[in-house]
């Protein structure tokens, strides 16, 4: 425990001391490891396939980083519209950031998209040459992503809070300390690089030193840490790690560090699996990622969106609610069709009539129960349900149903079927309509 407790000396973080937080950080270490080793592998790879494909493939991650961290933020970009904008702004990010910046000063939607490119690609620059920033460099970078807005690069003048949260971040005039105290730990510090992005992006946005921009810097500040120790892109996906990164980061502002350490590295290893694919660059590049999967994909996506809005009737009508965490992208439905836990996710959580959490439904592959049941591994993610757990030193806050419980533990929604739902409790298994489904889990769950 104290080579743990000596890992986040000079933070505001801990691991619990209890033997299950230790086994399960000891578990995380470990796998942080492996994905570094398969990344520098596949990295290499990559960078063997050809240098005429290295610009457009750089261009093509860098597009997405921005897109999914501006999407997060309420902005609406595409990765293929940041892209393009990239590519047609090319000599000026090529030019002087000053260039850049006087250029498109007057069109806030490409800035959007540009200021953030630009300043991934000058944290690539630093992260290249081994360097960390200083608190003064973090500020340009924070004027970079908000040129234009009169508290660009500057520290908040006034107490901000986090939407969604009781949270209590820095107040204005202790920004200054934190900040300095966060970039000399910063600059000395040698834990796992995994960790070290995990303590930066938390610690950034605990302290929210700006009165915008706090959560792109923080994921941008991570990537760099990432990319100077051959980490793939921390690439938080809105869509699919929404919910779960806001309930981790929750847990981080009380000084518990692991759900969010095993998030990232969690979303880590995603981005390694499908790098390792042979075509993987030639994809990325012409936008064809799991082409093959594609069409199934489509059939799926309209789905889950169905039986979202069956349930919110449902549970609204008994005084509950239920709230949207995501869906799984075309590359966590493909993980998940290949039985990779790499693609689990969250679903929605159930609160009751005082919005208190009671349940969790996420994604993850078919169990072999309902395998089988039904004959064979569908084609579709399941749907699982875990509930709250009501002990305050638990690692994770929601825990699987334990044998005894009962309920309903596993639906499936499948395009093309007469009865679009397969519902399983236990080693019972039926098959019904979404608006059934959707009443007899909101059933089961109240009751």
């Amino acid at each position: 425990m104290d080579r743990i407790e000596a890992m986040f000396s000079g933070t505001p973080y801990l691991v619990a001391e209890d033997d299950v937080s230790v086994a399960r950080f000891t578990v995380v270490q470990e796998r942080s490891e492996r994905s570094r080793e398969k990344s520098i592998s596949v990295q290499e790879r990559i960078a063997a396939e050809g240098q005429e494909l290295f610009e457009p493939y750089v261009r093509a991650i860098r597009s997405r980083l921005v897109a999914e961290s501006n999407k997060i933020e309420g902005y609406d970009w595409t990765h293929a519209q940041v892209n393009e904008v990239a590519l047609t702004y090319k000599e000026l990010l090529e030019a002087p950031v000053g260039s850049l910046m006087q250029a498109v000063r007057q069109d806030s939607r490409v800035y959007e998209a540009l200021g953030l490119y630009k300043a991934h690609e000058i944290a690539d620059e630093w992260a290249r040459a081994s360097e960390r920033p200083y608190e003064y460099e973090i500020r340009s970078l924070h004027e970079l992503i908000t040129f234009g807005e009169a508290y660009a690069g500057r520290y908040k003048q006034v107490e901000n809070k986090i939407g969604g949260t009781s949270l209590r971040t820095a107040a204005p005039w202790d920004v200054g300390l934190h900040m300095r105290e966060l970039c000399d730990w910063w600059q000395g510090c040698d834990v796992n690089p995994a960790l070290e992005a995990t303590i930066l992006h938390a610690w950034l946005t605990h302290i929210h030193p700006f009165e915008d921009g706090n959560g792109r810097m923080a994921r941008l500040l991570a990537n760099m840490s990432l990319a100077r120790n051959g980490f793939p892109p921390l690439l938080v996906r809105s869509q699919v790690d929404r919910g779960q990164y806001y309930d981790a980061l929750a847990r981080s502002d009380d000084g518990d560090i692991l759900p969010l350490y095993d998030l990232f590295v969690k979303i880590l290893n995603r981005t390694v699996r499908l790098m390792s694919r042979p075509d993987y660059v030639k994809e990325i590049i012409k936008d064809r990622l799991l082409s093959t999967v594609r069409d199934r994909y489509a059939l799926w996506k309209p789905l889950p969106d169905q039986f979202f809005r069956a349930l919110s009737l449902e549970l609204k009508s008994r005084g509950w609610s239920v709230l949207l965490q995501g869906n799984p992208d075309l590359g966590s439905f493909a993980l998940l069709a290949e039985c990779d836990p790499e693609g689990n996710s969250w679903f929605g959580k159930v609160v009751d009539g005082e919005r208190v959490p009671k349940w969790l439904l996420w994604y993850g592959f078919n169990s072999e129960a309902l395998s089988d049941l039904a004959g064979a591994v569908t084609s579709y993610p399941s749907i699982f349900v875990s509930v709250r757990d009501r002990d305050p030193q638990a690692l994770h806050p929601y825990r699987p149903l334990q044998v005894g419980e009962g309920g309903i533990e596993e639906i499936v929604l499948r395009p093309l079927e007469g009865k679009t739902a397969l519902i399983r409790s236990g080693y019972d298994l039926r098959e019904v309509d979404i608006a059934t489904a959707a009443s007899l889990v909101a059933d089961d769950l109240i009751t």
